[in-house]
């Protein structure tokens, strides 16, 4: 093992070397094509930009304004009296993509971690009771459901996303319509229009705006470009690294005309039944192979009798010939609903939800700080993820706070 790990390191140190023999030409090459960072500084042979006037100057500026996004950036500018900018092409006029689920009392929990009571009342929803269906499988009847006495809610990502928004601005937070178009070619070393050095960072955004910071924060989910992940010789010893798999959904808010087996009274987080494919031995067969499960959440019931609900088909996870596509899994929701004699109308709107599961997790040695999906803050079992992020941002908020008041170099912050 000993041996293993040092061969690691040796690699690590010839890639090292390799990048900075090249990097004179390479950071050459940028400053040709952008005029606007004339000024340098040398480490050794490694050269690197270091701007001197700039559009914005902050002490942290978040990538990103989703939940995750506008978590940390309300809690850093409010709380920490840090000068934050928060970057996101949609900042003023997007809404949050996703609905989230969470169970009550860890929801309440965590507005009372944050010291922000009126999360409270960031819910559209709330179920008294949580039902299973399991049927079909191991000996248990069709009809059989497993009901659990633990309220569930359903995040108000509108009031959620609204209220984060308010206080952030009230505490005198910047935001910018725009986007960091750049990708990492080496650890701390990227294409373009995001360049470190001794003092900070400087990021050049797509509308032509540069932004001069400290702390740098990608929050823009699953899909890093900017965030390297762990060696994995150097995390356990193993040059096994861990395989991602992936959680697929389709959900869309409808109108139905009845409910079927659902109570209206209670959120069904599990519905894994396959007695809606038992006329075709193909379909049942790629069920058992590749289950998926209804998740329904009653919201309203109409004065013509009718019911809104939001309905989630979802493949827990599934890696390799395992993943299913949302095309299978819309598939199977409306034959389930239909198997239950359940009428689909007005579909408001539809939801394509993809969540990597697993992987490794952020390389510690780094100058951006992921944060949300993009620091694999993701449950590898369930896909959870909004709790999680939000029982970290505390923590993390008061260590970059304190770190940016004790003026500590930016790569000991991260």
């Amino acid at each position: 093992v000993v041996d293993s790990i040092m061969f690691a390191k040796i690699q690590q140190l010839i890639l090292f070397y390799s990048i900075v023999n090249i990097s004179k030409s390479f950071v050459t090459k940028y400053r040709f094509l952008d005029s606007r960072f004339p000024n340098r500084l040398s480490i050794g042979k490694l050269v690197l930009n270091s701007a001197k006037t700039n559009d914005i100057e902050v002490d942290v500026c978040v990538l990103g304004g989703g939940i995750a996004g506008s978590t940390i950036s309300w809690l850093l500018q409010e709380r920490e009296n840090c000068k934050v900018a928060l970057v996101d092409p949609k900042i003023e006029i997007g809404t949050w993509y996703p609905n989230y689920g969470e169970w009550r009392d860890e929801w309440h929990t965590l507005s009372d971690r944050l010291n922000l009571p009126e999360l409270k009342d960031c819910t559209t929803n709330e179920w008294e009771v949580t039902e299973c269906f399991f049927g079909g499988s191991n000996n248990i009847p069709i009809t059989e459901k497993t009901s659990l006495d633990r309220p569930y809610v359903r995040v108000d990502r509108i009031k959620m996303q609204n209220l984060y928004r308010r206080r952030f601005k009230d505490a005198n937070g910047i935001t910018v319509a725009s986007k960091l178009s750049s990708s990492r070619i080496a650890n701390n070393l990227f294409d373009k229009s995001l360049l470190h050095d001794v003092s900070g960072s400087t990021l050049t955004l797509d509308n032509g705006n540069t932004i001069r910071c400290k702390v740098v924060i990608d929050a823009t989910g699953l899909e890093s470009k900017l965030v390297a992940k762990e060696d994995s010789m150097l995390a356990r010893g193993s040059y096994y690294s861990i395989p991602t798999g992936f959680q697929i959904a389709y959900g869309f808010i409808a109108t139905v005309d009845k409910l079927g087996p659902y109570n209206f009274s209670a959120m069904t987080l599990f519905d894994y039944r396959t007695d809606h494919l038992e006329s075709n031995p193909q379909h049942l067969k790629e069920a058992e192979d590749k289950p998926t499960f209804m998740y329904a959440m009653p919201l309203s019931a109409n004065t013509d009798g009718t019911y809104r609900v939001f309905w989630e088909e979802t493949s827990l996870v599934g890696k390799g010939k395992r993943r299913l596509t949302f095309e299978e899994c819309k598939r199977r929701a409306l034959l389930r609903l239909e198997h239950h004699g359940i009428k689909v109308s007005n579909v408001e709107e539809e939801e394509y939800c993809y969540i990597p599961m697993g992987g490794e997790l952020p390389d510690r040695t780094q100058r951006v700080i992921g944060f949300g999906g993009a620091a694999n803050m993701v449950h590898p079992s369930t896909g959870y993820h909004a709790c999680r992020m939000l029982a970290a941002s505390t923590d993390l908020s008061k260590v970059i706070g304190e770190g940016i008041r004790n003026n500590s170099p930016s790569d000991k912050i991260a």
